[in-house]
C-alpha cells in the first residue's frame, strides 16, 4: 500500500485496523497536528485542522471498540 493511500482513506480504513495499528495512527496524527500548529515548523492551520479530524476519528474508533478511556 502506498503511503498516500493511507492518508486518502484514513477514516474508511480505521475499522479494519488492529488496536496496535490504531494507536500508531493516533500517535502519527497527534504529531502531525502539533507540527502543523507550531511556529517555525511551517505553521499551517488547515493541515492542523485536518490532522485533528483524523486524530478524532482514530480516538472515536478506539472508544467504539472499548479499548481506550479517552
Amino acid at each position: 500500500m502506498s503511503r498516500w493511500k493511507l492518508y486518502d482513506n484514513w477514516s474508511a480504513e480505521l475499522t479494519g485496523l488492529t488496536v496496535e495499528q490504531l494507536r500508531e495512527h493516533r500517535d502519527l496524527a497527534s504529531r502531525r497536528a502539533q507540527h502543523a500548529e507550531t511556529r517555525g515548523m511551517g505553521r499551517n492551520p488547515k493541515a492542523a485542522r485536518d490532522w485533528r479530524k483524523k486524530l478524532q476519528a482514530v480516538e472515536d474508533e478506539l472508544l467504539r471498540r472499548g479499548t481506550e478511556e479517552s
